[in-house]
């Protein structure tokens, strides 16, 4: 869990250039609109919470389920780097092709594993369960015109707000996000969540 954080906190840093390319620039400890330590952070707890909230709340243990698949995982997710690069100088956001990307990975994971199906659903609602109540707190009451100062979306076909200001297309990344973190150790690894013991 701590290396796949840690391999989140400094993908933090590589994703954030194509987001503030063109879908916001928001201030940070270094500045406005610049690569900055809370690019790592979020990721590191982003990737954690993600890969460990199902098991968290359903009490469950990783066993060996079926072989690694760990080759099929890195030619995703060459694949979904490709995506990153060469899709959004073609007029695709970056906030369009990231979330699709982790669609589609987590579809081809489920066909392959079809029992990983439950997990991938309740892991992207739990992680929306976590993340709505601070965006809400962040956003709607700490910081009310955030979206509008930084965002660089306003008034396009992606403006579509779910609450408030929140932009509808951060809980579909945070959604799929969080139902693709929450099965990819277990595809790349052969695992399956099963309940503890008491």
């Amino acid at each position: 869990m701590l290396k796949s954080s840690l391999i989140g906190g400094f993908s933090g840093f590589i994703a954030e250039y194509w987001y503030l390319r063109d879908y916001w620039r928001p201030p940070t400890v270094l500045g406005n609109a610049v690569i900055s330590i809370e690019d790592f952070l979020v990721g590191f707890v982003i990737i954690g919470v993600s890969m460990s909230i199902y098991n968290f709340v359903f009490r469950q243990n990783e066993v060996e389920f079926t072989p690694s698949r760990k080759t099929t995982f890195y030619i995703m997710f060459a694949i979904g780097f490709i995506a990153m690069v060469s899709l959004p100088p073609m007029g695709l956001n970056t906030m369009l092709v990231s979330p699709a990307s982790f669609l589609c990975c987590s579809i081809y994971i489920i066909c392959q594993r079809p029992d990983l199906l439950k997990k991938a659903i309740f892991s992207g609602l739990l992680f929306l369960a976590i993340i709505f109540p601070i965006y809400i707190i962040l956003f709607e009451l700490i910081a009310p015109d955030y979206w509008n100062k930084y965002w660089m979306l306003p008034d396009t076909k992606l403006d579509i707000r779910c609450y408030g200001s929140i932009p509808w297309i951060e809980i579909i990344w945070y959604f799929t996000w969080g139902s693709f973190g929450g099965i990819c150790y277990d595809f790349y690894s052969g695992t399956k969540a099963v309940p503890m013991k008491t």
